[in-house]
Order: C-alpha cells, then structure tokens, then sequence
C-alpha cells in the first residue's frame, strides 16, 4: 500500500505529469473555445432565422391600420381576423392579436386569444412584461422587442410588439399595435441539442490529445529520465555509465556534454584521489605532526603522528576542536595571531613529566587575494633535541670543571716546586707524587671521553665470541678476591668479601667482548666497593630465562637516592661528587658500561635503597652452544 502510495504521489509530481496535465489544459481550453464559437454563432443564426421569422408584412401592416380606423368595429375586426390569417410560419404556440389604442383585443390569429377580442388587454392575458412593452408602444411609436420565460407554461418566448401609425413617425397617429409572441423552445433545444453533441464529440479528441499527449511527454522526457539517471550516478561516484541519446537537438547536445562532464570528472577525480592519496600517504609517513586549520584555529586535518604527540586515541576527537584549546596555548599566553606571526614557531612545553616539548611552526595558506583562508601547523618532538643541547651543555661544563681541578692541583704543586721546594727531597717526592696523579686520573678521563666518543660514533668494534659466562665471571671475581687479600683496594683497611650466590659449575653461554665487559664488570664492582667504605659483602648472582643471562651485583653500601637513580648512567654524573673525586673517579665509568651492554645487545639497570644497598642487574642474550672458544680455567 505504501508503495503504490509513493508511485503516485511521484507520478503527480513528476515532469510526465504536468506536461502532459498543461497540454490537455490547453487541448482542452482550444476545443472550448472553438466549440463556444461554433455553438454561439449557430445560435446567433437560429435567433436571426426566428426573427425574421417574426415580422408583419408592409401589407398586411397597411390593412391592419386600415381596419383599425374603420368606425364598423365588428365588420374591422373581421377584416383584422382575415388579414392575420394570411401570416404563415405561424404554430400553435404563437400569439398574434391586434390590440387598438384604447388597449382593446381587436383581432387575433390563435383561437384562445379569439376569444378574447373585444376585451380590454391586461397582464392575466398577455403578462405584464407584454402588457408593459403595448403601453410603451402605444406611447412612444416605437417597435418593442423582448424575450422572457412564462413561469406558468414553463416555455421561452419572444414578444414583438409593433405600434400601428396612420402617418409614419408621428406617435399622435397611432391607433393600435400589433402583437406577435412565438415561443422559441424549438430554438433553444436546437442550440441544446448541438451543444450536447459538441460536448459529446469533444469528449473522443480531448482523449486522443491526453494519449498523443502522454506519448509526446514520454518521447520527450525519456531522454531526460536517462540523463537524470546519469547524473544520480554521477553524483554516487559511478563515471561508468553513459547516455546513449544521439539526437542532434538541444537534448542531444546537452546528453553529448553531460558524458563529457562525466568523463572529466571521472579524471579529475582519479587525479584527485591520487594526489589525496599521496597526501595521505606522506602525512601517515611523516614523523613530525602535521596540522591543518582554519584562521579561527579549526583542526580540519590531522595526521597520525601528530595524534602520537598529543596523546589523542583517535582523529574525530581533534578534527573540529580548536588548536588552541588542543595545545593550550591560552594557559601559555600564545595567541593564534602569535602563532601566524612567527616564523621559528613556539616550543610548547609539556604539561606532566612524561610529556614531549613540541616546537609549533605554522605557514599560512593564503588564496590569490591573499586572504589567509588557514594554515598548516607542523609539530616537532624538539625532547631528545633540547635533552642534547642541554646534555652538551653540561657536557662541556663538566669536562671544563674536571679537568681544571687536577689542572690547577698540578699547576699549584709546580709553582710551589719552582719557588724552593725542589731542594726538599720528601716535600718534593709527595708533590710529584701528587702531579703524577692527577696527571694519570686526568688522561684516564680523556681515554674514557676518546672512548665514549668512538662509541656515539659507531665506530667502536666489538670482538664478539660466545663464552662461558660462569667460567668468565669467576675468573673476574678471583682477581677480586686476590686484590682484596692484597689490600689493594682503595678502603684497604676493610674487609671485603665476595659472594658467589650462583652454581659454580653450571655452564651457560653469552656472546660478548671479553676485554669490554671485564671492563663493565670492572667498574661496577669498583662502583660497589667505592659506596661501601665500610666493608662487607658483595652478592654476585647469574640467573638465567628462556632467552636471557642475568648479571647481578649487590652491595650493601650507602645506597642511591630515589631521585638519583634515573641519572646514574648520566655522563660526570656522581651521586656523592666529593667521594667520587677523592677516589679518582671520572663520573664516565657507569656510562661507559652502559654503552657497552647496549652495544651487546644487552640492558643494565639498577635498583637501591638508601643506607640498604644497590643491585645492578646487566642481563645478556643467552647462545646456544655446547662449547667455549675462550677458557678461564
């Protein structure tokens, strides 16, 4: 029901419709009016036909004004009877009497109205509109004719009344009028009857013009449904589909560019998905964040990246909203006009610990007017930037700081030599003593940058061999344990002992540089005994998972405030700088090592606890492999 609904309600309102709706008007309208014209002008020539019709010969008209000045009334109204009788045409229906100027009935054609002669004309005889038109008659010369209906036999009627005069023109000479009513019904069932048929033959032609209509809208819309239907296409994006209209009409001309349009907009499209495409593809690829906006700060477009730097789980959450209220500029006092305006950009500052710095740089998009229409706001992770500018900064700072220490040590024991204590033997042995100290601590310091730096550079190589990692570590720690029965530590008045919380015998397999992890073992070790100034244990433990050896090495020492731990593997960076000078101590030892176990392939980290001890932990790769190619035994 519903679908025979829609289909008319889209029938009336389509161009089938009322095209073929104004051509039945106007088919309709022409036959009318044609039909009007013909009904009118046949009735007009009906009327004309009953008028002439209703007249009184010159004759007769003559006889009658003769009869009527005949003093022998009864012999002229004889004479009136004969010479109405000579009018022909006359029907039963008509009334022809004569009625003198006294307004008596002094002769008549029809037998009622004979009856009647002698008797004084009145409304009940001839009614009063023909009563009315005999006085006017009687009055004024003049010929009276009027048309009218009697109510009482239902018929139409017209009424011709004629004044009789002995001396034409002049109304005093008047002695009678002549009176002829003839009904017309005959006339008008005639004008009826060649209506109804005009009607009724109208009736075939106007069908044929709504069918030759229907048919000429089908023929001419067709090919404007098929275009419709190629533009409804169009619009869904299927450029396929073409007219097959060949006409050489306007229609055809149009149907010809519509399937150029369609093949234009099929190429630019394609061009445009490509370019978008491509758009796309280098925004999902960038690495810095891009932004597009409009000059109220709108996000219209945002690439995935820059949703990364701002946290943001999806793109419907940052397109729509405003830049400003993304980066909050406003909490940082920074205006989009600022914005637009500098040329560096704003470095924005993360608002927790774990955020990124981002450097803003927008560039703005303006249309040949130059009217700013947006602009393109790129984010940068400037983090690791501004941590290396920063790191390079400290780095030289205390590059500077360590080696003018030892420096102006050296520089004040040689001035006190030149100035006499040379001459001093035991003065003179314990400055040289202490040059030569700080001369060793001060080319250990460079050896250990030179070194570092090989490292950043990536050209440091790695002697890579798969060793037994028990073997390995217990030929480190037994040169411990000889140092320690030495007393070549530097807290030798201490006692410190090793540890060994692992199984001696069972053998597992890393592949590193013997000669650079010793070194990583070396310092840690050095690290552990160095924050222990009072002795004790030192726990070394190997532990091993599916695909990992772990290093262990627990001291029981001072111990690493919480907000040190992360800085540990800093450059220079010392938890207790006055120790760690006082003992020789670089500050490079811990960074070295963590280059070295990355470079293997490996993690260091750390744990401790103040006044309870630290625990490093350095795990490695575990080989696969029965066998050693380097024995510690």
């Amino acid at each position: 029901m519903n679908n025979l609904s829609n289909f008319i309600s889209r029938f009336f309102r389509s161009v089938h419709f009322k095209i073929a709706l104004i051509f039945t008007v106007i088919t309709l309208i022409t036959l009318g009016l044609v039909g009007a014209f013909f009904v009118n002008q046949y009735s007009s020539q009906l009327i004309q036909s009953f008028d002439d019709r209703v007249t009184v010969p010159s004759t007769i008209k003559s006889q009658l004004i003769s009869d009527l000045q005949n003093s022998n009334k009864k012999a002229a109204n004889q004479d009136i009877n004969q010479a109405l009788s000579t009018l022909g045409g006359s029907t039963d229906q008509d009334y022809v009497y004569v009625v003198d100027k006294s307004g008596v009935i002094r002769g008549s054609l029809t037998v009622e109205m004979k009856q009647l002669v002698g008797q004084q004309i009145d409304s009940s005889i001839s009614g009063k509109k023909v009563q009315s038109n005999i006085y006017h008659a009687l009055s004024s010369s003049k010929d009276y004719v009027r048309r009218f209906r009697s109510e009482s036999l239902g018929r139409r009627y017209e009424t011709l009344t004629i004044p009789l005069e002995s001396k034409p023109g002049d109304r005093s000479s008047t002695v009678g009028v002549f009176v002829y009513t003839a009904s017309m019904e005959s006339i008008y069932e005639s004008i009826a009857n060649i209506t109804n048929m005009f009607v009724g033959a109208l009736f075939i032609p106007l069908l044929m013009a709504i069918m030759i209509g229907f048919l000429m809208v089908h023929l001419l819309t067709r090919p404007i449904t098929e275009l419709a239907e190629q533009t409804e296409q169009i619009t869904k994006g299927n450029y396929s589909i073409k007219n097959s209209i060949k006409s050489k009409d306007e229609i055809g001309i149009l149907a010809t560019q519509i399937n150029d349009l369609s093949d234009t907009i099929a190429s630019e499209t394609a061009t445009s998905n490509m370019e978008s495409d491509r758009l796309n593809s280098l925004l999902s690829n960038m690495t810095d964040g891009v932004l597009a906006i409009t000059r109220d700060g709108t996000i219209t477009v945002i690439n995935q990246a820059a949703l990364d730097l701002l946290h943001i789980p999806r793109t419907y959450k940052a397109v729509g909203k405003n830049i400003s209220d993304l980066l909050k500029l406003v909490d940082k006092k920074i205006t989009l006009r600022k914005l637009f305006q500098s040329i560096r950009g704003f470095v924005v500052e993360p608002d927790g610990p774990d955020g990124v710095t981002l450097n803003a740089v927008a560039s703005l998009v303006r249309r040949q007017s130059g009217f700013i229409s947006g602009a393109v706001v790129v984010l940068r992770d400037v983090t690791r930037q501004l941590k290396l500018e920063n790191d390079q900064k400290n780095f030289v700072s205390n590059v500077s700081h360590e080696l003018r220490t030892p420096l102006t040590s050296v520089n004040s024991y040689i001035e006190t030599l030149q100035e006499g204590a040379l001459t001093q033997k035991k003065i003179a042995r314990e400055f040289l003593g202490v040059a030569h100290d700080e001369t060793q601590r001060m080319i250990h310091m460079i050896n250990d940058l030179l070194e570092l730096s090989r490292m950043d550079q990536g050209r440091t190589k790695m002697d890579t061999e798969a060793v037994n990692f028990t073997k390995f570590i217990n030929y480190v720690l037994d040169r411990f344990d000889v140092m320690f029965k030495q007393g070549h530590s530097m807290h030798s008045d201490n006692h410190y002992k090793i540890i060994r919380n692992y199984d001696q015998k069972k053998s597992c397999y890393v592949e590193i540089d013997s000669d650079k992890f010793m070194q990583v073992v070396d310092n840690v070790i050095n690290n552990a005994i160095n924050y222990s100034p009072d002795g004790g244990n030192i726990e070394i433990g190997i532990n091993e998972t599916d695909d990992s050896i772990i290093l262990s090495i627990k001291d029981h020492g001072l111990g690493i405030p919480k907000k040190d731990l992360e800085n540990v593997f800093t450059r220079f960076y010392r938890v207790d700088k006055s120790r760690a000078r006082k003992q020789g101590g670089t500050g490079l030892g811990l960074a070295i090592s963590k280059e070295v176990v990355e470079a293997l392939h490996g993690k260091i980290r750390v744990e401790s606890t103040v006044n309870v001890g630290t625990t490093f932990f350095i795990s490695l790769p575990k080989v696969d492999t029965s066998s050693s190619r380097f024995d510690f035994s």
